[in-house]
């Protein structure tokens, strides 16, 4: 089968976090089935453009990616160029897969395809969440975007959500009739050995973990004031993992200086893709208090390494996490954060017995090649290719 991938930005724009990761991790299982998968996707890198060969096919790791330039930032990323080699060549593949919205980019691209007959699958990747409508679509957006842009080109297309909550909020938006199938995303994890996975710090203290985007949608806050109440409980340590906004992460700063925290927390910034693998397997446990999460790979990585998450029931993998009970899945409050690590601390011998458990239950339910399987046998069945 021949596949074409469309996504504004790709590897190595590791800026944009989780989705450059999942996304080429499926287009590598794809192509290790025999398929021939291409790219298309523009030279973004945040506030700059990766320095790159364009509108040129390269390998990216077996992969045949074609960057081309965008003439607007993020995170609109207009590129003619990129809309003109879809127009000439969409026919040529035997299924278009599309991934985000809410760039001008992913619109333009959705409606040449279905102006030229070509329907295809896409997936919104956690851009049509409610908290995405109430917080960060303005009424111009919802109005013109959503309204005349959106809603008439994706009807009668397929979508692929990561997590059941996605589902139901794409059926929500088109209908419960809309083509829908859900699949987790695709992710690549470093070796890890058997024994740094069992290997725990032994100090009293409890080592809290959070590794994300910096923003507001994290409830980095509620994480914080949580920090603050345990101070009398339990001994914990936060470290702080990821970019964000410079002004919001002076004020997240502010705001732990004035609960008189400071000193149990450590901001650590952007780190390398496998170093922050060190940085859990030296932590006890992950937090991940989002208001709104659409998969969240972190708690999959988390996981891998053997370290149990407390996240809450607005992140896309809650029901996994519950069903196997590799944590604790709250509500946006301290005091769950609280009542969960002080569960961990009174238990921390069962919760480092489970460690390799985990760890081989994440390989086994989340093997590439199985899911990747799965993908094609989708686009398959939705499209009626066989």
């Amino acid at each position: 089968m021949t596949i074409l991938q469309i996504v504004p930005s790709y590897k190595p724009a590791f800026v944009y976090g989780g989705p450059i990761y999942s996304i080429s991790a499926l287009c590598e299982a794809q192509a290790a089935l025999g398929n021939e998968v291409s790219v298309f996707t523009t030279n973004a890198n945040g506030g700059t453009n990766l320095e790159i060969p364009l509108e040129v096919a390269q390998s990216v790791n077996g992969i045949n990616v074609t960057y081309f330039p965008r003439i607007t930032g993020d995170h609109t990323h207009v590129s003619p160029k990129l809309w003109w080699k879809l127009w000439k060549e969409a026919d040529n593949y035997d299924m278009v897969h599309l991934h985000s919205w809410w760039s001008v980019l992913m619109i333009g691209c959705a409606w040449i395809l279905k102006i030229k007959g070509v329907r295809f699958v896409f997936s919104p990747r956690g851009m049509f969440s409610n908290y995405t409508f109430n917080h960060n679509v303005n009424p111009i957006k919802k109005g013109v975007f959503w309204g005349l842009l959106t809603k008439p080109v994706l009807r009668n297309q397929v979508f692929h959500a990561t997590a059941t909550s996605e589902q139901k909020e794409i059926e929500s938006l088109f209908g419960n009739k809309a083509s829908v199938f859900t699949l987790p995303n695709l992710l690549q994890f470093p070796n890890l050995s058997v024994e740094a996975i069992q290997t725990h710090q032994q100090k009293e203290t409890i080592k809290l973990l959070f590794i994300s985007r910096v923003d507001r949608k994290k409830g980095i806050e509620i994480l914080l004031q949580a920090i603050k109440l345990l101070k009398e409980k339990v001994p914990v340590f936060l470290t702080v993992i990821g970019a964000g906004d410079k002004e919001y992460v002076d004020e997240l700063k502010q705001l732990a200086i004035s609960l008189d925290i400071n000193t149990q927390i450590e901001w650590k910034g952007s780190v390398e893709w496998r170093a922050k693998f060190d940085d859990i397997l030296h932590a006890d446990i992950l937090v991940l208090p989002s208001y709104n999460e659409n998969f969240a790979n972190i708690i999959l990585e988390t996981l891998y390494a053997g370290r149990p998450v407390i996240l809450t029931k607005y992140v896309g993998l809650h029901d996994y996490v519950s069903a196997n009970n590799m944590g604790w899945v709250i509500d946006t409050k301290p005091e769950d954060i609280v009542s969960s690590v002080i569960d961990y601390a009174s238990n921390k011998p069962l919760w480092q017995s489970k460690t390799v458990q985990m760890h081989q239950q994440i390989l086994a339910d989340f093997n590439q090649k199985v899911l990747a399987e799965k993908y094609i046998n989708q686009y398959k069945e939705k499209l009626n290719l066989n």
